[in-house]
C-alpha cells in the first residue's frame, strides 16, 4: 500500500447509503422488512461475513479474503508494536491518527498494512510455487493446524474467553476458527515449500569461493582492541553533577588521553592504559576493570562494523594504532590492529529452540508443562518439532525451531551462553529465560560450514529465493480500499 491514503468505505458507509435510497413512501409491510433486512445485516456484519465475502489479495490459485488480511495485519503489528514504542509509536491511539516515523507522511496504520501486503504478498508466491511444483499439505501438516488451532482455543479459554471472543478481542474484527485455520494452511503451505526449496539450494565449494572472492569486504575481518574515550569524562561538574567551566578543555583532554593510548607499543601497552583509564579517569570498580579489559577485544570485525576506522584497519599492520574523531569532538575511539584480515573459519553451531514469551505467558509454568510432554517422549528430536510447530512464538524461523550457523554472540547473553558452553554436545536439552521469554532449548550440534562458508552459502541462497518470489508473485493483486478497512 505504501503512502497510499485508502478511501473509507466501511459496512457502516454501506449501511447508510442502502438506507438513504429506500422510496420512503412504500407501505409500512415493507418498511417492517426493511427493519428485518438491516438487523440481518447487522448480523452478518457481527459474525464477518462481509470480511470473508471480500478479497483483499489474491494471485492465480489462491485469495485472502478481508478476514484473513486482518489477521495478518495485526500478526505483524503485535510482532513490530514494542518495537516501534521506540519510535513514537502509541497503542493506545489509533494506527491511522499517528503519523509515522519510519515512513514520510504517512501513518502507522500505513507502515503496518505495508508489512502485512508485503507478508502476504510472498505468501501466496510460494504457495503458487508449491501449487507448480505438486508440493501439497499432508495428513500431518493438516493435523498440526488443527492442534494449533486448539491449542489457541485452550489458551483464549485458560484467559475466560470463549475462542471467538478472543479473536475479537486480539485483532478488532469478528474472526473466528475457520479464519485462523485458513491463515494457518497458507502459512503451512508456503512455508512447506519454502523449506523445501532452500533445502534443495546446494552450490559447489568452487561457487562458495568465487562468491567470497567477489565480496570480500563483506566478509573478511580484523580484530582490534578499541576503547572509546567520551570528552565528558574530563568534563568539570558542580556538586550536584551538572557541567561546568569549558567544553573544549574537556574534549582538548580527552584527546590527548587517546594519543596517549595511541602511543603504545605492544598489546599489553595498550590494555594497562585501558586499564588505568577504566579504573582512575571513569571511576570503574576494581572488580569490573578485567571484563571491561575482556570486552575491548573484538574478533572478526568487518569493514562496515568499523565505518572510519575502516580503510585504517585493513591496510595497517599488527601493532599500528588510530584514533578516530578530530578536534573539538565529543568522543575519541582508539583502535589497535591485533590481527590483520583473514576470513572466519569457526564453524558454527546449530540450535533448536521454542519460545514461550513473556508477553503472552505471566510464569513458566507452561513451559514446564510442554517441558515436561517432550521428556515423557524421551526428549527427541521428532517430538521437540512437533511441539515446535504447536507453541513456538519466534516467527522469524519456521523450520521446526531451527537456527543454524549460528555464530557466538549472536543471539542474547543467556542463549548464547547456553549453547556455547565448552561442555555442550549434540542432543542437549533444558530451559533458559531471557529478556524474551522463555526458551526450551535442544542442541543440534556444530554446523559443517565454516562461518564464511555459511555465510556465502546465505547469501547466494537468498538471492536465489529472491528470484523465485519475485518470478511467482507477478500476478499477485491487492485490494488497498479493503486493507483500509481494518479495524485499527
Amino acid at each position: 500500500m505504501g503512502n497510499e491514503i485508502l478511501q473509507n468505505t466501511s459496512p457502516e458507509a454501506q449501511k447508510k447509503e442502502k438506507r438513504n435510497s429506500i422510496i420512503i413512501t412504500v407501505c409500512v409491510i415493507l418498511a417492517a422488512a426493511l427493519i428485518i433486512g438491516l438487523t440481518v445485516f447487522n448480523r452478518l456484519t457481527d459474525t464477518g461475513y462481509f470480511l470473508r465475502s471480500e478479497t483483499a489479495a489474491q494471485s492465480e490459485n489462491f485469495e485472502v479474503d478481508s478476514a484473513m488480511m486482518t489477521y495478518f495485519f495485526h500478526s505483524n503489528y503485535q510482532s513490530y508494536a514494542s518495537y516501534a514504542s521506540y519510535l513514537g509509536f502509541d497503542p493506545a491511539v489509533s494506527l491511522k491518527a499517528q503519523e509515522c516515523s519510519l515512513m514520510q507522511g504517512a501513518t502507522w496504520f500505513d507502515y503496518f498494512a505495508s508489512l502485512a501486503q508485503n507478508y502476504v504478498n510472498e505468501l501466496l508466491a510460494l504457495c503458487e510455487a508449491a501449487k507448480a511444483n505438486g508440493v501439497t499439505l499432508d495428513d500431518a501438516d493438516k493435523a498440526s493446524i488443527d492442534a494449533s488451532v486448539d491449542n489457541l482455543s485452550a489458551m483464549a479459554e485458560a484467559y475466560g474467553y470463549s475462542l471467538n471472543q478472543y479473536l475479537v478481542t486480539a485483532f478488532g474484527a469478528a474472526l473466528n476458527a475457520n479464519d485462523v485455520k485458513n491463515c494457518l494452511e497458507l502459512t503451512a503451505l508456503a512455508s512447506k515449500y519454502s523449506t523445501q526449496y532452500m533445502a534443495s539450494l546446494t552450490y559447489s565449494d568452487e561457487q562458495l569461493d568465487a562468491y567470497y572472492d567477489a565480496n570480500k569486504a563483506n566478509f573478511e575481518g580484523v580484530d582490534v582492541i578499541a576503547i572509546t574515550i567520551p570528552a565528558n569524562t574530563y568534563q568539570e561538574t558542580d556538586a550536584d553533577g551538572n557541567p561546568v567551566g569549558d567544553a573544549t578543555s574537556a574534549s582538548t583532554a580527552a584527546e590527548a588521553k587517546a594519543n596517549e593510548m595511541a602511543a603504545a607499543a605492544s598489546a599489553d601497552e595498550v590494555n594497562a592504559a585501558i586499564r588505568d583509564f577504566l579504573l582512575n579517569d571513569r571511576g570503574n570498580p576494581e572488580e569490573d576493570i578485567d571484563a571491561m579489559v575482556e570486552q575491548c577485544y573484538s574478533e572478526h570485525v568487518t569493514a562496515a562494523a568499523l565505518g572510519s576506522a575502516a580503510e585504517w584497519a585493513f591496510s595497517a599492520s599488527v601493532g599500528d594504532t588510530y584514533v578516530s574523531g578530530g578536534t573539538g569532538a565529543s568522543q575519541y575511539t582508539v583502535y589497535y590492529l591485533a590481527k590483520t584480515a583473514y576470513r572466519n573459519d569457526t564453524p558454527g553451531r546449530n540450535i533448536r529452540h521454542i519460545l514461550f514469551t513473556n508477553s503472552t505467558y505471566a510464569d513458566d509454568a507452561k513451559v514446564n508443562e510442554v517441558y515436561a510432554e517432550w521428556e515423557a517422549a524421551g526428549f527427541t528430536e521428532e517430538k521437540f518439532i512437533e511441539l515446535n510447530n504447536l507453541y513456538n512464538e519466534d516467527s522469524s524461523i519456521t523450520n521446526g525451531g531451527l537456527y543454524e550457523n549460528v555464530q557466538e554472540g549472536q543471539m542474547v547473553p543467556e542463549f548464547n551462553d547456553w549453547m556455547f558452553d565448552s561442555s555442550r554436545k549434540t542432543g542437549d536439552h533444558g530451559i533458559v529465560e531471557t529478556t524474551y521469554g522463555w526458551h526450551i532449548m535442544y542442541y543440534a550440534g556444530e554446523s559443517e560450514y565454516a562461518a564464511w562458508q555459511a555465510e556465502a552459502l546465505a547469501a547466494l541462497q537468498q538471492n536465489d529465493y529472491t528470484k523465485m518470489v519475485e518470478q511467482y508473485a507477478a500476478g499477485n493483486t491487492f485490494n488497498n480500499e479493503a486493507m483500509y478497512k481494518i479495524n485499527a
